[in-house]
Order: C-alpha cells, then sequence, then structure tokens
C-alpha cells in the first residue's frame, strides 16, 4: 500500500469520515459500510510515481496527479453534494436517505436518542 496515499487521505477530513479500502493498490471510498456505495472517486497508480483519479466509474476520468496530495484533492473535488459520513449499513439504506431532505436526516446523536425511545 502506498502510505503517503493513506497519510494524505487521512488529512483530509472529508475522507475521514468514508469507509475506506485498498484492492491492487488502489484506494476506494464508500459512502456506507455494509457494501460500496460506488458513488466517489477513487485513486489509482500510474507508472512512474503518479495517480490517476477515477470515478465513480472506471471509465470516468477525474484527473491525474504527481503527488498523492493532489491526488486526494481531485477525490475531495469530486465527492457526491451533500456526502456526509458513511454510515454503517448497506447501499439501499443509503440510497432511502439520499432521498430525504438533508434537515430531515438525523445525526448521529439524535439517531442514538430516536433508537433508544423506540425501544422504551
Amino acid at each position: 500500500m502506498d502510505f503517503e496515499l493513506v497519510r494524505a487521505a487521512h488529512a483530509e477530513p472529508l475522507l475521514r469520515q468514508l469507509h475506506p479500502s485498498s484492492s491492487h493498490q488502489n484506494l476506494h471510498f464508500s459512502r456506507c459500510t455494509g457494501d460500496w456505495s460506488w458513488d466517489v472517486p477513487f485513486v489509482m497508480h500510474l507508472p512512474g510515481g503518479r495517480y490517476l483519479v477515477v470515478g465513480p466509474s472506471r471509465s470516468q476520468i477525474v484527473g491525474e496527479a504527481d503527488t498523492a496530495e493532489e491526488a486526494i484533492a481531485l477525490v475531495v473535488g469530486g465527492l457526491p453534494p451533500g456526502c456526509g459520513p458513511a454510515i454503517v449499513g448497506r447501499r439501499e439504506e443509503l440510497d432511502r436517505l439520499d432521498t430525504v431532505p438533508p434537515n430531515q436526516i438525523l445525526g448521529d446523536d439524535e439517531r442514538r436518542s430516536h433508537a433508544l425511545d423506540q425501544t422504551d
């Protein structure tokens, strides 16, 4: 794994709240933990230590970068609107939440409180 790339991603608060994964030296991010949301750009390696940011699909090229920091900036620039913390759950739950107006989505503390209310 490219530790420089991991450090650059970790330094970015917007990416730190997503679910990361690496495969075949690619660095992926998901907005859910149960499977992959496949709506966030990811980083691939190019020869010579350069990076290619693509996504969400492999056919969508976001751009090339000379440094890990530049690659991560391209990922952040391609985040979906309203991208927030990864949810615990599958893509279906994420799809359901994406149809709710942002001002009606419960935050983590509100979700915990709501869940406790439901068990009383």
